[in-house]
């Protein structure tokens, strides 16, 4: 420390000035020789020169009016006082608490300095204590030269004999009285070299003072700064988390009786404590064991009638498992009624979740994919006045009162998804069921003729006889001259003459290479969406057996039809309010002249190569649906778009030549036959006493057989006008 009095007197004047009252006292002090503190001015903590190897301020000129440093750095992270950090050394600061270093010089941070004649950087005091070689007054010393008092006693730094109060003295120093370190005073607080009653700056200097614990926390201001870990406290209630026997404070923690570190309650809620019992404070239903946060914000225990989805459940107040979760201990949820939201099938009452649309479906065959299965109802799949509804949905018949009629026709969606599930080997499917299910329409049906068994396909191999996808339209297996509108040929020659084929069930062009049938034009999605044509009878029975339930016999039909003339009602409501006899104009189809010619097409594609588009998929016709409603819902295309086979199998001494491996051969066994115009060509004789099935409603082509008969077609009749729908127990 430099002794004033041997500086200028005019610099003595000017410094001793700045005490105001307490100048006389101190100039007293210095004529008398004694050492002296040096005291800062401005804003209380910058010296009005710069000892160390800092630039010193400029004194302005006369007539120069001083201009404020400014706040704190304010950029695009800002430091200093009220801000999450302090400046760096170079940062734009207003005072010293701005700097980490605690020195501001010309509104910029400067790196601490123990011969700059203030306290900055870990000083203890004014240039001593911390890192500088001085000592302070009370700190441990070996020889005088360690003390900046030049005193070092019994190893400690003592004052000079004229200091009267502060460390090292009988008393502590009253506010007003010079000071060289915040422990020289009663009130723990040295400001610019006076000892002050502890306010805001106090709190904010980096120092652990002012009746703090720590720096800038704890003690007087434990309230609004409590103290982060590693800060010295007197108890937990100085820190952020708990004071520890060292009187340390410990990081907040889950265990440490605190609303902390993100806590919405004391020791649970938020990202890193355990989930909060009821009655607790949350934010979110994650806070909460049964994870239940209701809008009053305390925790409250599900329960499986609240009203809310919560508990696990997949809808509200429905699915899910069993929910055990600290306190909580729930029993599953009843299962979800059809149409609500699910996430595996053991939510649903249906046992049955599509797996797209994570909703509870009637069936199994609508468990996957939207394209027939999403997609029945009013108007195309995009159109945004779409009304649609699940393929699936099932109503109770009136009368027959344990069963369910579908809503729809199959789709080829939903065959689809039959196929997915089971593999071509549709043949091993039915052996099994029949097996399991003695008492099965599926068994009845197969016991009129057994041998039936063996024309249920095996493979999709084109070698084969029988085969999947001979089947499902890539040819018409026992009438190969095309006339029954499954397979899709054309004259290449002739392209005018049009294509006899619209199968609904879309296949890939290897599979119809196979029979030099070339690829489909028509999209797959939109082909899915349609209902299901050029499948036989038995196939059906096969396909409502493994979705649940059976092949809808003609009492179901009537009853879903009810007493009139006509689902609807008893007047003919006329194309285009049903689909028949929907064909070129002057065609003659099914005996009748359709005269007018198409009405509806969906999707439009080359003619010649596919006219699919135009039958519909289910319910695309809001008036052909039943008088009969349940809950407000009828059944939809009784009458038009496809006549239905029906599941009224009786005995019959139908035959079934085959063209689907061509003649017979050593892979081919069987007798020759011919049947229809066939040009020459044989095929082979599978069977002989087919059952047949019943038949009802109107095709798109004009086919028209009313309210059915029992007595229709024979069960491996494949015929692009004809579909079906299933019946189910209630």
């Amino acid at each position: 420390m430099t002794d004033p009095a041997h500086l200028p007197s005019i610099w003595r004047s000017a410094r001793l000035a700045a005490f105001g009252p307490l100048a006389p006292a101190l100039a007293a002090v210095v004529g008398a020789g004694a050492l002296v503190l040096a005291c800062s001015s401005g804003d209380g903590e910058a010296p009005a020169t710069d000892a160390g190897t800092d630039t010193a301020v400029p004194t302005p000129d006369a007539g120069t009016p001083v201009v404020d440093a400014g706040p704190a750095d304010t950029g695009p992270v800002g430091c200093g006082v009220g801000f999450a950090a302090k400046c760096s050394v170079g940062e734009i600061c207003g005072k010293d608490a701005d700097c980490t270093s605690s020195n501001c010089v010309g509104s910029v941070c400067k790196s601490a300095s123990c011969t700059d004649a203030k306290r900055d950087g870990d000083e203890v005091g004014i240039d001593c204590g911390g890192s500088c070689a001085q000592k302070c007054d009370g700190e441990a010393c070996a020889v005088d030269g360690d003390c900046k008092s030049r005193i070092c006693l019994d190893l400690v730094c003592k004052p000079s004999g004229t200091k009267t109060c502060g460390v090292g003295a009988a008393v502590a120093c009253s506010n007003g009285a010079l000071c060289e370190q915040d422990k020289d005073c009663t009130s723990l607080y040295c400001s610019g070299n006076i000892c002050a009653a502890p306010d805001a700056a106090s709190h904010q200097d980096g120092r652990a003072n002012a009746g703090e614990t720590g720096i800038d926390c704890g003690g007087v201001v434990k309230a609004t700064a409590p103290c982060a870990a590693g800060q010295v406290c007197d108890d937990s209630t100085d820190c952020m988390g708990a004071c520890n026997a060292n009187k340390t404070c410990n990081a907040p923690s889950s265990n440490d009786g605190k609303k902390n570190n993100g806590e919405t309650d004391i020791d649970c809620g938020g990202p890193n404590a355990p989930k909060c019992a009821p009655g607790k404070t949350c934010v979110a239903a994650n806070d909460c064991f049964g994870s239940y946060c209701p809008a009053g914000g305390k925790c409250v225990a599900p329960t499986h009638g609240d009203g809310v989805k919560n508990a696990g459940e997949s809808d509200v107040d429905c699915g899910g498992a069993a929910l055990v979760d600290g306190p909580i201990n729930l029993p599953a949820a009843a299962k979800c009624a059809l149409k609500k939201t699910c996430a595996v099938d053991g939510d649903c009452a249906s046992t049955v979740c599509n797996a797209v649309t994570k909703t509870c479906v009637q069936a199994r065959s609508c468990s996957a994919g939207t394209a027939g299965v999403t997609t029945c109802g009013q108007k195309e799949v995009g159109d945004a006045n779409r009304v649609h509804d699940s393929c699936c949905t099932s109503l109770p018949l009136p009368t027959r009162n344990t069963k369910r009629l579908d809503k729809y026709e199959i789709t080829a969606g939903r065959f689809r998804n039959f196929i997915a599930s089971n593999g071509p080997n549709v043949k091993q499917f039915v052996q099994n069921y029949i097996a399991a299910n003695p008492a099965s329409q599926l068994k009845a049906f197969t016991a009129i003729n057994p041998g039936v068994i063996d024309l249920y396909p095996t493979t999709d191999a084109t070698n084969v006889p029988v085969n999947l996808v001979a089947q499902m339209g890539a040819i018409t297996m026992d009438n190969y001259d095309g006339i029954r509108g499954c397979y899709n040929w054309y004259d290449v020659n002739n392209p005018a003459n049009g294509a006899y084929g619209h199968a609904a069930y879309w296949q890939p062009g290897a599979s119809l290479a196979g029979y030099g049938v070339p690829p489909r034009v028509t999209p797959k999605d939109d082909l899915d969406a349609k209902s299901l044509n050029c499948v036989t009878p038995m196939m059906l029975a096969a396909f409502c057996a493994w979705d649940g339930g059976e092949l809808a016999t003609l009492a179901d039909f009537q009853d879903a039809w009810g007493a009139t003339t006509f689902p609807w009602g008893n007047a003919d409501i006329q194309r285009p309010n049903y689909n028949w006899c929907n064909s070129d104009a002057g065609e003659r189809l099914g005996g009748f002249n359709c005269g007018t010619g198409i009405f509806y097409e969906y999707p439009i594609v080359n003619r010649a190569r596919d006219i699919a588009g135009r039958f519909a998929a289910p319910g695309r016709f809001p008036l052909d649906v039943s008088t009969n409603k349940v809950n407000g819902e009828g059944w939809y295309d009784l009458y038009g778009n496809l006549a239905e086979y029906t599941g009224d199998f009786s005995a019959s001494g139908n035959t079934f030549c085959d063209y689907s491996a061509g003649a017979p051969n050593a892979q081919n066994p069987g007798t020759a036959c011919t049947r229809g115009n066939q040009n020459g060509q044989q095929g082979t004789l599978r069977l002989t006493n087919v059952p047949r099935s019943g038949i009802i409603g109107v095709s798109f082509e004009g086919h028209r057989y009313g309210r059915g008969t029992t007595g229709g077609f024979a069960a491996t009749f494949q015929y692009g006008k004809f579909g079906g729908r299933c019946v189910r127990p209630l």
